[in-house]
């Protein structure tokens, strides 16, 4: 005899099955794509084919309860949804701002002093123009 946990509906952000996660990826290629693409929701930006879609539950995150339902889930490529961790979208187009900001504000102080990247052999001192 096999002893069997009832399921009692405590593990509401459970995955969908892969029929209805097809279903899921189908949707999402129609709803915010044009059929064949899709623009990921995350950071990039990027064209994902069906194959690179992956699923992000939002606008309501799976800490607060959200489900894998069409109304909840946005397209995105696999490592803006990894680096997203349980940041909200929001969260984390503020943290790559700010990683721009910080990236940009370095550039401008090497160019303030005079040195510019080269990418094949690294950072050099550039004359300045007369």
């Amino acid at each position: 005899m096999v002893l069997r946990r009832a399921n009692r509906g405590s593990n509401k952000n459970q995955k969908p099955s892969s029929y209805e996660s097809r279903k899921l990826k189908t949707w999402m290629l129609a709803e915010f794509g044009d059929g064949l693409t899709v623009l990921c929701h995350g950071t990039c930006g990027r064209h994902l084919f069906y194959s690179e879609i992956t699923k992000d539950r939002f606008p309501k995150p799976g800490r607060k309860g959200g489900r894998y339902v069409k109304g909840n889930v946005r397209p995105m490529c696999m490592s803006c949804n990894a680096s997203e961790g349980a940041r909200s979208a929001a969260e984390e187009r503020r943290k790559h701002q700010e990683r721009l900001a910080r990236r940009r504000a370095v550039y401008a102080e090497r160019k303030r002093h005079g040195l510019q990247d080269r990418p094949d052999s690294g950072p050099r001192l550039v004359e300045p123009a007369a």
